[in-house]
């Protein structure tokens, strides 16, 4: 169970889990990097007292110069370096192995989650925003979680024993030194905590900047169309300054930390020496031991300078880790494990059902019909009558505020999902395909059709004339949404893939809309077969598709206001045949 108070940090800690042992060799690594890390300096500083001793000997003629205890202390200083080398490579090689695996399981969450999310989410979210989540926050937290565990791997154990050691070398500069700690710790706070805002602003608009994108491209014709180009420029380059603005006020917060901090090592390297130099001459310390504490202000300032110059990246790194955790934390839709019995019939069954996609906003009020198994039932109306949205439910697209919808004996509730969706074919108002070939992008409909049925299917709603005619035939690569070719083609594309889905229950929305009217007519010729023995509902605006239904409903204001048949709608002379009249008188 899922901790929605528990910060990003600890969340993406938690998924490396199922690699604890790596981590902890990690730690290991990091353990004896600290060691070295802190010995080399040791050792170069008394390398130096080595050689200022030996210097002063010589030049005193008061014995020769210690050639071997130079050499060993060389060698120790060298062998820390490789050493330490060596072991931030192992420590680096180790934790880009767990966070390339921690991302990985991240990206499969996501994936997961997308197929849990209800349709209002995408609905009422931009594409673009979504898209920015998945990738380039994705991306950024990918990037940047292998320097944020090197940090608290490795800082811990170097601070203790660096003040381990400078206590043991001299107190008083180690308190000159630890002090330095502090104040570059308080500036950091300031600034981090004040440039948060602007990293969580930039993330924001980069994915509204992204939006307005991919709405762009995809709409691309329609902008060109209406001469929309100079308003859709003129919100990019408003939308292109928030985010210049936003990154600025950021970056210029965070890089702040760069000066401050160097100001601060500098003083701190000033006093070293003074005082220093100072017990030197008294004799309280030795010389080398003066170069070892320099070392260290740099060491014990290094982590802090870190900080300032990645500190833009890694407030990036949480305003990005924020908006995927946010995504995954969306409410999901509320599904079974399993559906609890199978429907004796394919009868269907809308019992005094109300909707809308607020409470406050019902557009379907009451509303209850009967379909037997095996009728072909119409739904017409005005455009938002409430015609699609009536078979969104029937897909449990969205769930009925009251009432039930029942398929033969069981609630549609008590399916679940997919198994629900297994039972019921579609031809979309919306037709949409990926990129790849006619024959894979057919198979969604049944994934293991053969080829020959593949072209059956195509013989059928007479679309194989223009595929046999395409470059490969049925292995032509579609572009994204079939934009390749006509939105005529696409149609007939997707009922072929009905065709082969071949599901009891069929729903047709607006399927005949893009083509021609001697088309239409084979298209016709070719549903009667695609219907028979399904159980159907045709959401059409051209009336001369759904003469023969069985039934006709007319919606209006998510009420059913008339039904029959054709010839009864027509004698009754009402809404319908006012409708109908007007297309064709």
């Amino acid at each position: 169970m899922v901790n929605k108070k528990e910060k990003p940090i600890i969340r993406l800690l938690r998924l490396l889990g199922r690699d604890r042992l790596k981590v902890a060799l990690s730690f290991v690594f990091a353990f004896f990097y600290s060691i070295t890390q802190v010995a080399g300096p040791v050792f170069l500083g008394q390398s130096i007292t080595v050689f200022a001793t030996g210097m002063t000997t010589v030049l005193g003629d008061k014995g020769a110069f210690p050639y071997d205890e130079l050499i060993f202390s060389l060698a120790l200083c060298g062998g820390s370096f490789v050493l330490n080398w060596l072991f931030l490579l192992l420590q680096n090689y180790v934790l880009i192995n767990v966070t390339q695996k921690m991302v990985f399981r991240l990206r499969l969450e996501i994936a997961e989650k997308i197929s849990k999310l209800p349709l209002s989410y995408y609905e009422s979210h931009p594409y673009g925003d979504i898209l920015s989540t998945l990738t380039n926050d994705v991306n950024v937290l990918s990037m940047n979680f292998r320097t944020f565990l090197i940090q608290i791997a490795d800082a811990p154990i170097y601070l203790i024993l660096m003040i381990v050691v400078m206590f043991i070398k001299s107190p008083i500069l180690a308190v000159v030194v630890i002090l330095s700690v502090p104040v570059s710790a308080i500036a950091s706070r300031i600034v981090l905590s004040k440039s948060q805002q602007y990293f969580d602003d930039q993330q924001g608009v980069l994915g509204e900047l992204n939006g307005i994108v991919e709405e762009n491209y995809t709409g691309f014709d329609v902008v060109k169309l209406f001469g929309h180009e100079e308003e859709d420029k003129a919100l990019f380059r408003k939308t292109n300054r928030k985010l210049s603005d936003a990154s600025e006020k950021a970056l210029f917060r965070s890089y702040l930390l760069t000066p401050i901090v160097t100001l601060v090592g500098n003083i701190a390297h000033i006093v070293v020496l003074m005082v220093g130099a100072f017990l030197t001459f008294l004799g309280k310390i030795a010389i080398g031991d003066i170069q070892t504490f320099l070392n260290f202000v740099n060491s014990i300032s290094e982590p802090m300078k870190q900080i300032a110059r990645l500190g833009s990246v890694y407030q990036s790194f949480i305003a990005a880790e924020n908006r995927v955790f946010n995504f995954i934390d969306e409410k999901e839709e509320i599904d079974i494990e399993n559906s609890s019995e199978a429907a004796e019939n394919l009868s269907v069954s809308f019992k005094n059902i109300s909707f809308g996609y607020s409470k406050d906003k019902v557009i379907i009020n009451n509303f209850s019909f009967d379909v037997k198994e095996g009728e072909h039932i119409a739904i017409v109306g005005p455009t938002g009558a409430g015609k699609t949205t009536l078979i969104k439910l029937l897909m449990r697209f969205y769930d009925v505020l009251e009432g039930k919808i029942t398929l033969g004996n069981v609630a549609i509730n008590d399916f679940k999902r997919a198994d629900l969706h297994e039972m019921i074919g579609i031809v979309p108002q919306d037709i949409w395909f990926f990129e790849g070939s006619i024959a894979d992008n057919l198979r969604l409909g049944r994934a293991n059709a053969t080829d020959e049925e593949l072209q059956l299917a195509l013989e059928e709603v007479g679309a194989d004339y223009f595929v046999n005619l395409l470059p490969k035939g049925m292995d032509f690569i579609l572009a994204e949404n079939g934009s390749n070719i006509s939105a005529g083609q696409r149609q007939l594309l997707a009922i072929a893939r009905a065709f082969i889905a071949n599901r009891p229950i069929l729903i047709l929305d607006e399927a005949t809309s893009c083509v021609d009217t001697q088309t239409e007519r084979r298209l016709q010729k070719a549903m009667v077969k695609l219907m028979e023995g399904k159980t159907t509902f045709i959401i059409a605006h051209r009336l001369s598709t759904i003469i023969d239904a069985d039934k006709i409903l007319y919606l209006q204001d998510g009420d059913v206001k008339e039904q029959g048949t054709h010839q009864q709608l027509m004698n009754m002379g009402g809404l319908y045949r006012k409708m109908f009249d007007s297309q064709y008188v």
